[in-house]
This record gives structure tokens, C-alpha cells and sequence, in this order.
């Protein structure tokens, strides 16, 4: 008599039962682990810093609710200076440092994203966010287990043009720093651009610091463009354009994405320069931390920051950047959890399949309404407008997704 593999384990299996011998079962970790690299030094350190503690944050809130089906949570982080390599290395350490235990990461670039991608296969597959919104990330075929955090750079042009196209606009500059995520959606905003019927009058690359602010402004001048999109610019660059421009007295409206956004910077260039960023706007994906009224998980965690960060800037504000690390955390810590509540085991396909199955999750604040991952993504975001009298940045749309 024969008998193929899947009818002996049957076997096997019902005799262990009958006899009352426990099967050996894979062993379940003390705790689960997730690495992150952070740009804690390097041109954007000003960001890093002010994200790590978000890190320090979750992790209580996490492990108070539960952890993991009951087993907790710990977050590791490096720095990286914002340099792709290293990045690559922090990620490369941590697989040999924790193993299995390793079940996600946090990446600090469109670089170190695009670097670490070919690097997820067979045992060293993680599902990994990012504070990246690059656009090619948003593609389940080529980075199953890569996600943004909100809306791809190139649907965060989609909404800006479209609103640019609803008030009337017919001339549009670009200006963008010469990096991965400065020139990430040019093309596709070009294309946008043209299928609404709008006119790019400028297409300006600068360095993403120290830039030649009036030779760009003098080139944004001969354009005669309406409206100018500023695209991968952090801190120092995209104020000085803008008060380079007023200096100038160009009566250009000039629009942001998510990193030219934080209330922070332009708080800070107001105190400085003066009131220059009036009428300044942008896609943000999330609202503001100042608006909790409906957002429970908002009020949750001004609680834990006011325990936990007195006495510091994070007690009463979180950054943008931080709410787009907490949001990163929020779709990694839901997909671990709705993984293993299925009883199925945290590998990186697993993960992947519940990642790209989310829907009509009420994410309790960052969005305006429940949201679903399309394409690893969310495809949502809100304009606002900077008022320097108030220091806050107030809706100027509605919600939209593309």
C-alpha cells in the first residue's frame, strides 16, 4: 500500500491527538520587533528629530492596548543620516540582529525605499513604510510589501492641479529641488497639467539647499505663471522662494506638498520675515493635530504626549512629520494585528495580503472619512491655506481623492 505526503500527515496528525501528545507548534516570541532607520543627522535632521519620539510613543500606546495578539511590541531605530546606504545597512543589521522577530520597518526615504526593495525576497521580506510618498512605491506588482503612508506625491499634484484648475487657473510653474523625491512627480503633473486643460509655463530644478533663490525667482518672473508648485523642499528652501517672489512683488499663489506644510516652519518664517505666507496653501493628507473634535484616536494620543513629552514642544503639538510616522505605524501595527487575529502566521506574504486588503477602515482622525489601500497607497488628501495671524493652516477644500 502507498501513501502520498498530505495522507501521512493526516495520519500523524490524528494519532497525536488520540494519543494525547501536544503537537510541536512554532514558538511564539517574546516580542515582535520593528526597525527603523531616521535622518537624526544630515539635511533633514530637523524633521528626524522631531519624528523620533513618535516611535517611543507608539510603542506604549501599542503594547497598552494589547500588543500584537497579546505579545508586545518594540521599536528600534538608527540613525541615517539621511544617506540610502546606511539605511540599507540599519535594515541589513536588523534581519541579522532579530531574525524573525523582525516582522516590519520604517525607512526614512524615497532612496533608501528604492535601495532596500530588491532586498525583500524569500527570508529577508518585511512589509515596510516609509516617510516617503513616492509614487512608484504604489505598485502592489513591483513593491508588494513597500506602502505609503497617504497619498503618492504624484495624486498629491492630481489635487493641487485640480484645484488650481477650479479657481480659474490657466498657467502653472513647477519649482523642485534635484533630488529622488523633488523630480518624482513632474512628468505625471506635466501630463495632468495638459489633460486639465492648464499650461506649465516653468519647469525650475534647484538644489534642495542653499539654492539661488533669485535667479529662480527672476526665471519665475519671465514665466508669467498664476500659480507655482514647490515640490521637495523640507525646511530652508520653499519659504525663501516664496518671500524671494514678494520681494520681487510677483503676484504668483504658490502651492505645497505634504513636507512644505508644517506649521512649525511657517510659524517660525512669519516670526522671523513677517507675514509673507499669506495665502500660501497646499495638499496635506491628514488634518491637523489641533483638530480633534472628531478624531478620537487624535485625543488618544494627546493624552499619551502629555503624559509622556511635558514640558516639551511634542506635549500640546505633533508635528506633521510625526502624524505621517504615526500613520506609517497605525497601517503596520492594524496589518500585524488583523494578521494574526486571523490565526495566520506574520510572514511578509501574509502581511502583504491583509496590507493591500484594508477597506472602509475608520482610522479614527488622521482622514476625513473611512479610507482603503489602493495600490499600497490612500489616495486622499485636503488643501489647506496658512493664516499667519491665527499660525494654523485651515481647510480651503474638501476632502478629495484620486
Amino acid at each position: 500500500m502507498t501513501m502520498n505526503r498530505r495522507a501521512f500527515l493526516g495520519t500523524t496528525a490524528a494519532a497525536t491527538a488520540a494519543l494525547g501528545t501536544p503537537m510541536i507548534l512554532k514558538a511564539q516570541p517574546a516580542e515582535y520587533i520593528i526597525g527603523a532607520s531616521l535622518p537624526l543627522t544630515g539635511p533633514f535632521a530637523t524633521a528626524g528629530q522631531l519624528v523620533a519620539p513618535a516611535f517611543t510613543m507608539a510603542q506604549k500606546l501599542f503594547n497598552d492596548e494589547g500588543g500584537v495578539a497579546g505579545t508586545p511590541i518594540r521599536f528600534v531605530t538608527e540613525d541615517s543620516g539621511y544617506i540610502p546606504q546606511n539605511s540599507l545597512a540599519n535594515y541589513q543589521r536588523a534581519l541579522a540582529s532579530h531574525g524573525n522577530n523582525l516582522v516590519g520597518y520604517m525607512a526614512d526615504s524615497t532612496g533608501a525605499m528604492k535601495l532596500m526593495a530588491p532586498e525583500l525576497k524569500g527570508a529577508n521580506a518585511r512589509i515596510m513604510g516609509s516617510t516617503s510618498f513616492a509614487s512608484e512605491l504604489a505598485d502592489p506588482a513591483t513593491h508588494p510589501y513597500q506602502y505609503v503612508s497617504g497619498p503618492s506625491y504624484q495624486s498629491q499634484f492630481d489635487i493641487l492641479l485640480e484645484n488650481i484648475k477650479a479657481e480659474g487657473g490657466t498657467t502653472v510653474a513647477f519649482i523642485y529641488s534635484n533630488t529622488e523625491f523633488g523630480r518624482d512627480p513632474i512628468a505625471h503633473g506635466r501630463a495632468t497639467a495638459e489633460r486639465l486643460g492648464l499650461k506649465v509655463v516653468l519647469e525650475e530644478v534647484t538644489k534642495p539647499q542653499g539654492a539661488d533663490i533669485p535667479t529662480h525667482v527672476t526665471k519665475l518672473a519671465q514665466s508669467g505663471a498664476e500659480y507655482c508648485i514647490l515640490q521637495g523642499y523640507v525646511t530652508g528652501v520653499w519659504p525663501q522662494l516664496i518671500g524671494g517672489a514678494r520681494q520681487f512683488g510677483l503676484p504668483t499663489k504658490f502651492r505645497g506638498t505634504f513636507w512644505g506644510m508644517e506649521k512649525i516652519i511657517a510659524d517660525r518664517i512669519t516670526e522671523q520675515a513677517g507675514p509673507f505666507l499669506a495665502g500660501y496653501e497646499g495638499v496635506m493628507p491628514y488634518r491637523y493635530f489641533w483638530d480633534q473634535a472628531d478624531a478620537p484616536r487624535y485625543q488618544t494620543y494627546a493624552k499619551y504626549a502629555g503624559e509622556m513629552f511635558a514640558g516639551t514642544p511634542l506635549e500640546k503639538y505633533l508635528s506633521t512629520w510625526t502624524l505621517q510616522t504615526m500613520c506609517g505605524l497605525e497601517i503596520a501595527f492594524k496589518t500585524l494585528r488583523d494578521t494574526a487575529e486571523a490565526g495566520h502566521e506574520l510572514t511578509a506574504d501574509n502581511l502583504a495580503e491583509t496590507l493591500a486588503g484594508i477597506s472602509d477602515w475608520d482610522t479614527g482622525g488622521f482622514f476625513g472619512g473611512p479610507i482603503s489601500m489602493v495600490n499600497n497607497a490612500i489616495g486622499t488628501g485636503r488643501v489647506y491655506a496658512y493664516d499667519p495671524e491665527s499660525g494654523l493652516f485651515n481647510p480651503t477644500s474638501d476632502w478629495l481623492s484620486v
